[in-house]
Formats: structure tokens, C-alpha cells, sequence
């Protein structure tokens, strides 16, 4: 991703959910349908026939894991082709899709990708960026960003 954020631009979402996690996509994707139908989505296998019929809109479909779906998210993430990453997963048990995951959030990290691996970070990515494209356009990166969001944050403190 870019240095510079633009909310007027629709973004690129990657969206990767557990088999044991589809009820939570299910419903987040229904009472986010408007939000995310502004954005170019990608998901992998089983994830984007879910968002398909949930949003009824096509959704760009990787792979899925077990023939190379992680690989494939690497590949966009690397050719700076994914915005934002929602990771919808419980810890892995199994060591393969452990270092899996591990590589997307390094590489999330490393390109500057916006991630959210939990409903908190969702709900802050979905309201305070996704949710308000047109209101204000962050300026000077970052630092900008965390001034919006920090009184979402205050209201969440414990």
C-alpha cells in the first residue's frame, strides 16, 4: 500500500475466515453489505462464495488454502494489491497453517497493509475508515489516522 492513504478511492480487501468462523463473517458481512459494496473484495475459496451470496455481488476468489490460496494472498500483498487484511481465525493448531498466517501478518506488517485480526480492530476499520471515506481524508499518514480513531478507542477502553 502506498504511503498515502486515500479514503475517496475504493479500497482492495482481502478477506480470510476459518470454517469454524463463518457464522461471524455471515453476519458481519450482512450488517456491513453497504460499506463493503463500495470495495473491490478478494477472498479466498470458501470465504468468497460465503461473501458472495451474503452480499450478492461477485467477489475476486483466490484459491483456496490447501492448493495455494495463502500463497496467492502473498503474492497480491507483495505486489502491493490489498489495502486492508481481515483476518477472521481462531490461533492455528496446526503448525502448516500457523506459518501461514504468520507470513500474511509479516507481510502486512511489512507492506503497510491496515489488519484487523479481531472484532475491535474491525469495528475500528469499518467505522473509521471504510465507513467514512467521504468525510475526511487523512493528512500526514499515520498520525492523522490515529487522531480519528483514538476517541473510538477511548470509548473501548477497559
Amino acid at each position: 500500500m502506498n504511503s498515502s492513504f486515500d479514503k475517496t478511492a475504493a479500497q482492495r480487501i482481502a478477506i480470510v475466515a476459518d470454517d469454524n468462523k463463518r457464522t461471524s463473517l455471515i453476519e458481519w458481512s450482512y450488517f456491513n453489505k453497504n460499506v463493503l459494496a463500495q470495495h473491490e473484495l478478494i477472498a479466498i475459496g470458501e470465504t468468497a462464495e460465503i461473501l458472495e451470496g451474503t452480499l450478492k455481488r461477485p467477489v475476486q476468489k483466490i484459491f483456496r488454502r490447501h492448493t495455494g490460496g495463502y500463497e496467492q494472498l502473498a503474492r497480491l500483498m507483495e505486489a502491493e494489491k490489498i489495502d486492508i487484511l481481515f483476518f477472521f481465525a481462531e490461533p492455528a493448531i496446526e503448525k502448516e497453517k500457523d506459518n501461514d498466517l504468520k507470513k500474511l501478518l509479516v507481510l502486512a506488517a511489512k507492506n503497510n497493509i491496515m489488519l484487523a485480526c479481531n472484532s475491535i480492530t474491525t469495528d475500528i476499520l469499518m467505522k473509521n475508515v471504510l465507513n467514512t471515506m467521504n468525510e475526511v481524508a487523512p493528512v500526514g499518514g499515520s498520525r492523522r489516522f490515529i487522531k480519528q480513531i483514538l476517541p473510538f478507542i477511548n470509548k473501548a477502553a477497559f
